[in-house]
């Protein structure tokens, strides 16, 4: 990411390092005539006139020297390229580390041709393991790898894709030799949903039609685990729609055990759920044009959740009893986070309710195909909304059995103030009464645990108390009562790293460097550095001959408890942050995530999907994007994130309030360029809400913003899918945009699409009405059985951004269309 400073890093000569060499030249001058002249009344005048002479020849030298330089300054900026719309088909954008590990040596990756090789961590060697052009066609996924590399499953077809995952056809090859296609007893080819390999090379598991199935290399076939699959009633071990992947934050929920003797899954009932109704626009579909969607709303049943286990000697499958604490709810309002495998006989499960205030970790005992509840965690949270990451147990069998998790622990700021920081605790489980036994160190906020070692030591990522804007890996080491803590990461000068171990033991690591510069992965062992990985060559030698956007960070007051929320505003290239920029129009990015933390110190790639048509829009329109991390967002305290239920669109609301005030009202930090500006808003889903809000909003007569770009709205979130609804605005209260709403004077835009599982249409119908009662004017435009990607579609998301593109330069044109006037900042004094 290019901040202030890295861009003056790209363009090390800035306008304020002339004005500091012009006024040491100044001084130099002018201490040279005092140290000659003098004072005294037996000036030698002909001495003195030669030593002027002296003087006014080196100034001449020294004037020379700046003004060359300050040419070869402007040369070497005009010698960059800017970012044009051609581009992104040029230049492959810089990815983090590509590897998967497949043991506890051993990593997996493609190459720029697609074939599969191997990295041996312990010899430091790579090995080709299949070239690509063996089957000749061209790549259409990854291949799987084997734990000790000795067969592939190699995509040779794509089926269908879907949000969450993609169908294809498999071959499996034994290095380069193929041995059979993946199909049923009658050798008819099959479509995989989801594939997860066992410890061993012999056993996969699959998901086929939303069953369980086990694949068994050494016999060449498959045998089935479950019978009931259907996408509309039973999904077993796969995530289908946004409810779903809202709870586990994955898509596949097979679990193997570590010796591979048992294979944990979880089954989603859907066959109570409310349903939204579908029409297919094809003339050519008479009787098959309709279809639903199961899709629970605020207050309706939720999906039934359940977790299996199949025993793969007995082909037995055994049913996991739930919390017995839970045993007055409805069984629908009970979730099941995690399943985590603590032994190969020892089975945990982390389970909440559907208040979201409370959490239970079971650790239960499988034996002769029985299974038996051995211990429990019981955890009640201080504010509602449980973050699914913090709840995952990661086990440590370092004498007793432990188990460590994030949660929130208050800390005293100041002499009158105390907020809540999450913190990794450490859970004694070998105990008659579970309790937490030990807290990382308070300086550092957690983020999400990585890894836990054979000696108890955790692995994690989290920020300094004071600076969420970066992310660091650190080692946190708790032995007989004495907490030591090591940031791993911060002598790499990355501002926001992350982290990847090795099977098993995680005797290796790639330790990511994904910003503030362009990534680049090191592989390490747990005492040291042992080689540069991936440094994205390429893309730095084409980003070093190029003009970037400027990109900034600044942070808003938001309340007297010093409270701030934290923003990256990105400029275009031309701006010098040492001069008076008069009127940038504006267009604030509205977050629709949850528990998201989109301002920080990762790299911001111009050509990546998201960051392309913002770059596009900076460089080419003249105007600039302002992403905010309002209430809602990670990085703070706990309530920044958990606002109360009812008050969360209003503290979202306040803070863009806020937000265009500081911009407005602090001349002195901005120099006055945002003073006149005109503030556009751009909103998905839940959060169009707050847009249409922001929108009637007037300040003393000055519109605050002009503008708002809705795709996918949602109008009254009682209809909204129940997990996000519920988390954010509890069980009781209503939030609808779909009221009679006073805007006058703004421009609005809608688009949405109409086979949409995540936001139904029937929400931009009904926000539609709304607007024409109220009479007010809007556009709209439909995709016809588009979903709620469009990112997934180039060809329709490039009508969406040009669409978007055309929208904001009429509504902020008379902005737009001007030449930005830079005054010099002597001017301005």
């Amino acid at each position: 990411m290019f901040s202030s400073q890295q861009q003056q890093q790209q363009q090390p000569h800035s306008a304020q390092d002339e004005d500091e060499e012009e006024k040491s030249f100044l001084g130099f001058c002018s201490f040279c005539v005092e140290l000659v002249g003098g004072t005294s009344k037996k000036q030698n005048w002909k001495g003195l006139a030669i030593a002027f002479i002296v003087i006014t020849i080196i100034c001449l030298f020294i004037a020379a020297a700046i003004l060359l330089t300050s040419i070869q300054r402007i040369t070497s900026h005009d010698e960059l390229l800017p970012i044009s719309e051609q581009d992104i088909f040029n230049i492959k954008i810089p990815k983090s580390w590509n590897g998967t590990w497949i043991s506890n040596k051993y990593f997996s990756y493609l190459d720029t041709n697609d074939s599969i090789w191997i990295y041996n961590c312990d010899t430091l060697k790579e090995q080709l393991l299949f070239r690509r052009d063996i089957i000749q066609q061209e790549n259409i996924g990854h291949g799987i790898v084997s734990p000790s590399a000795r067969y592939i499953l190699v995509p040779v077809r794509k089926e269908k894709t879907r949000p969450y995952y993609t169908e294809y056809q498999y071959e499996l090859y034994e290095k380069s030799k193929i041995i059979a296609p993946i199909t049923f007893s009658n050798d008819q080819k099959i479509s995989l949903s989801a594939v997860l390999y066992s410890h061993s090379d012999h056993l996969f598991a699959f998901i086929h039609n939303f069953d369980v199935y086990v694949y068994d290399i050494n016999q060449k076939t498959s045998y089935k685990v479950t019978s009931d699959g259907d996408r509309d009633i039973i999904h077993n071990g796969l995530v289908e729609w946004i409810y779903e992947y809202e709870i586990f934050n994955r898509n596949i929920l097979l679990f193997w055990s570590p010796n591979d003797n048992y294979l944990a899954f979880i089954k989603i009932n859907l066959a109570k759920l409310p349903k939204n109704h579908y029409l297919k626009y094809d003339l050519t579909l008479e009787n098959d044009d309709q279809y639903s969607v199961p899709y629970p709303k605020c207050n309706d049943p939720l999906p039934l959740l359940d977790v299996y286990i199949f025993n793969i000697k007995s082909r037995k499958i055994i049913s996991v009893p739930r919390p017995i604490e839970y045993g007055k709810l409805k069984k629908s309002d009970v979730y099941v986070y995690h399943v985590v495998w603590c032994g190969d006989t020892c089975l945990s499960i982390v389970y909440g309710n559907r208040k979201q205030n409370s959490s239970i970790i079971q650790l239960y005992e499988i034996s002769n195909d029985k299974i038996m509840l051995q211990s429990k965690f019981i955890e009640e949270t201080r504010k509602s909304f449980l973050l699914s990451r913090f709840l995952k147990p990661y086990f440590s069998s370092y004498g007793d059995i432990y188990a460590y998790i994030i949660r929130f622990d208050p800390l005293n700021i100041g002499k009158s103030m105390q907020k809540a920081f999450p913190r990794v605790v450490r859970i004694q489980f070998n105990q008659t009464y579970p309790q937490i036994n030990a807290k990382s160190p308070g300086e550092i906020n957690a983020d999400e645990i990585i890894h836990v070692d054979n000696l108890g030591q955790v692995y994690f990522t989290g920020s300094r108390l004071y600076d969420s804007l970066e992310k660091q890996l650190f080692r946190w080491t708790y032995s007989n009562s004495k907490s030591e803590i090591e940031c791993l990461s911060c002598n790499e000068s990355c501002g926001y790293a992350n982290a990847q171990f090795s099977l098993g033991n995680g005797a290796y690591y790639i330790l990511e460097c994904l910003g503030p510069s362009i990534p680049y992965s090191t592989l390490y062992n747990r005492n040291e550095k042992l080689a540069l990985i991936n440094d994205n060559g390429p893309y730095r030698e084409w980003a070093n001959k190029r003009l970037m956007p400027y990109m900034e960070y600044f942070s808003v007051p938001l309340n007297d408890k010093n409270t701030v929320g934290n923003g990256m505003i990105i400029l275009p290239s031309t701006y010098n942050p040492n001069a008076t920029i008069v009127s940038y129009p504006v267009i604030v990015i509205i977050n629709d995530r949850l528990s998201d933390q989109r301002v920080n110190k990762k790299y911001v790639a111009p050509l990546t999907e998201y960051f392309y048509f913002i770059f596009i829009q900076v460089i080419h329109d003249n105007i600039s994007i302002v992403i905010f991390d309002s209430h809602g967002s990670t990085g703070q305290d706990e309530s920044y994130l958990k606002s109360s239920f009812q008050d969360w669109f209003e503290q979202q609301h306040e803070d863009y309030i806020k937000l265009v005030q500081y911009f407005k009202s602090n001349e002195e930090r901005f120099n006055g360029r945002f003073s006149n500006a005109r503030f556009g808003l751009k909103a998905r889903g839940p959060v169009a809400v707050i847009a249409l809000k922001l929108l009637e909003e007037n300040n003393d007569e000055n519109e605050l913003y002009s503008c708002a770009f809705l795709q996918s709205p949602v109008s009254d979130l009682s209809h909204y899918h129940a997990i996000f609804s519920e988390r954010i605005n509890g069980l009781k209260v209503n939030v609808k945009s779909s009221h009679r709403l006073n805007i006058r004077n703004k421009s609005l835009a809608i688009v949405h699409g109409t086979a949409d599982e995540v936001v139904p249409f029937k929400h931009s119908a009904m926000l539609s009405k709304s607007l024409i009662d109220s009479g007010i004017h809007f556009d709209f435009k439909v995709y016809p059985d588009a979903d709620y990607y469009f990112e997934l579609d180039p060809v329709l998301y490039s009508d969406v951004f040009n669409y978007q593109r055309r929208f904001f330069r009429e509504c902020l044109a008379e902005r737009m269309n001007e030449t930005p006037k830079v005054i010099p900042s002597e001017e301005t004094d």
